[in-house]
């Protein structure tokens, strides 16, 4: 059977996107091996503060790869280019800004985690900086659907964050900071090798003038989406790691399990938007690209969900070493949870792409709620994840209903 360009794309993304999640896992699991529990724990809780403070990033990749999806499928080279350089330069001034807001507020939020080292604050803020500039890139290479680059690059970041991790990890005295600076130099990397295949929009001069105001006004819907969904993904570790001393240590372990079934189907959504953008451009029904999306993510994130409630004790044997009850069944919440927002991301991406913006209200308000019902009733680790549940079923159940039940 001769498969279409999407399935095409999806198959490359995938395998591609299979050995950079190997890579990032064993990053993971041998920061996990290599460092005192403590420190694994606030290692993670930084990144997933990371995640939240570069949900900007996600917003500008997200507009970068709608714009110029659009442009590329209309042929207007030059409207392109002009489209992606202007975003590219308020891009690097919206990093500048947030980047030192970070550094002069370290203290602060050193104190919020209960962490001893400033150093590593200052590490984050500079990958938030360069993490917030390869949106861009990585946006273009989605909009001119460039998935064979975009795999390349996600294998050569995903193993030299491994290597350089690991090397700096036995060289300095300092874990947290190792592991971080590791983070740093791959994503570097990473925003080089983008680079390449995007030369030609950085050529010449082009004479379009955007009006951006337009363009702007999309960032706003994707801006909120992307909060909510980064909050009540994440917020969650970043609350623990400041209630609970020495439970979040095992909540770091069990929230591996939930991660990777989380970002399985990530490439899933990458090529979804890409084609569904070009396919609303050009004012054409996109509803079946939506159904195998779903279709795509749920075989893939449940197949990993089976297999964990399954094997729990054999999955965290393979991961982590042997798992103690308390993570086996913290694992089992957070598996859950994250399938259904998996599905849930699907929803997201496909309405966005094609800009209907009714969900987002209720989405706003079980974020909230979520995180408001985690600062007053954290009894227990179990609680917390019995919050997160809770709400990723109503979230992925109304906006099912919003895809699904109006006009694509």
């Amino acid at each position: 059977m001769r498969l279409d360009n999407f399935a095409k794309n999806t198959i490359i993304m995938f395998a591609a996107s299979s050995i950079s999640s190997f890579f990032n896992l064993l990053y993971q699991l041998t920061m996990l091996r290599l460092m005192p529990k403590d420190k694994f724990a606030s290692l993670n809780s930084l990144i997933a503060l990371l995640a939240i403070l570069a949900v900007p990033a996600a917003a500008f990749t997200t507009m970068v790869t709608k714009h110029v999806s659009a442009y590329n499928a209309r042929k207007k080279l030059e409207h392109l280019k002009a489209v992606w350089r202007k975003m590219a330069v308020d891009t690097f001034c919206f990093s500048l800004i947030v980047f030192i807001l970070i550094v002069l507020l370290r203290r602060n939020i050193a104190s919020f985690l209960h962490l001893d080292s400033l150093g590593s604050i200052t590490i984050l803020s500079l990958i938030f900086f360069l993490v917030c500039l390869s949106s861009v890139v990585t946006g273009g290479l989605q909009g001119l659907e460039k998935f064979k680059w975009l795999a390349i690059i996600g294998v050569v970041a995903g193993f030299s964050k491994l290597l350089f991790s690991v090397a700096l990890i036995k060289s300095i005295s300092d874990a947290l900071l190792a592991g971080l600076t590791g983070f740093l130099l791959s994503t570097t990397i990473g925003i080089v090798f983008c680079l390449w295949p995007l030369r030609f929009l950085m050529k010449g001069e082009s004479k379009e003038k955007i009006e951006m105001k337009q363009l702007y006004a999309y960032i706003f819907p994707v801006l909120i989406v992307s909060l909510c969904f980064t909050l009540v993904t994440n917020i969650d570790l970043v609350l623990v790691k400041h209630f609970f001393l020495t439970e979040v240590q095992d909540y770091s372990i069990a929230q591996m399990i939930g991660k990777i079934i989380l970002f399985l189907p990530g490439v899933i959504y990458a090529v979804m938007f890409s084609r569904v953008s070009g396919l609303h451009a050009l004012k054409t029904n996109s509803r079946k690209i939506l159904e195998r999306s779903l279709l795509y993510t749920f075989v893939l994130s449940f197949s990993a969900v089976a297999a964990y409630n399954l094997f729990p004790e054999v999955i965290f044997g393979l991961l982590a070493g042997q798992a103690t009850k308390e993570i086996v069944l913290l694992g089992r919440f957070f598996s859950l949870a994250m399938l259904f927002y998996a599905l849930s991301n699907v929803l997201f991406v496909y309405q966005l792409s094609v800009e209907r913006y009714d969900f987002i209200r209720p989405l706003v308000l079980i974020a909230l709620a979520q995180i408001i019902a985690i600062c007053l009733f954290h009894t227990t680790t179990i609680w917390v994840l019995g919050i997160m549940l809770a709400g990723s079923v109503l979230m992925f159940g109304l906006n099912l209903r919003s895809a699904l039940y109006q006009k694509a």
